[in-house]
């Protein structure tokens, strides 16, 4: 496992959806849609509520300097199958020497979101706990050592 995890609500069965198909075509190969900033708000919360319902996404260890690349294209290291996700949404850097992530934004239509409400202009080193909105999809930013703590809480409770 990496040095982070990105959790997320699971996709929904609505059209855009992931692995959904719109008009016959993949939504990888669609134009850009616009994202609804109401849809954006209540996604954010919903990955702060809603924890049962979470799924987390793990990164692969990364070495160095490393980043990850976002988007609905199919060789992106995160693809998100949305039609608000940008073909090349944004780019995750990881500095392991200072223990750190930066996120920026590669000129996306519906832009790159920092806790539903800071756009981001430039690259932007990230927090534990941070809400990431790419288009309408969000993630929840977690350090791994985080996530176990939040495992190991949730089962000594009985809740995992």
């Amino acid at each position: 496992m990496g040095p982070f995890v990105l959790v997320q609500q699971p996709p929904s069965l609505e059209v855009g959806g992931s692995g959904t198909q719109l008009m016959g075509l993949p939504v990888n190969v669609m134009r850009t849609t616009v994202a609804k900033p109401e849809k954006v708000s209540a996604g954010a919360l919903g990955l702060l509520f809603q924890f049962d319902e979470l799924v987390v996404a793990s990164v692969p260890p990364l070495h160095g300097v490393d980043q990850l690349t976002v988007g609905r294209q199919p060789d992106n290291d995160l693809v998100l199958d949305d039609p608000s996700v940008s073909k090349r949404h944004a780019l995750l850097r990881w500095d392991e020497e200072n223990e750190r992530c930066t996120i920026q934004d590669q000129g996306s239509t519906n832009g790159t979101f920092l806790n539903a409400s800071v756009r981001l202009r430039r690259e932007t080193t990230l927090k534990n706990g941070d809400i990431l909105s790419f288009g309408e999809v969000q993630y929840w930013f977690l350090l791994t050592g985080t996530l176990h703590e939040k495992l190991t809480a949730g089962r000594q409770r009985g809740f995992v």
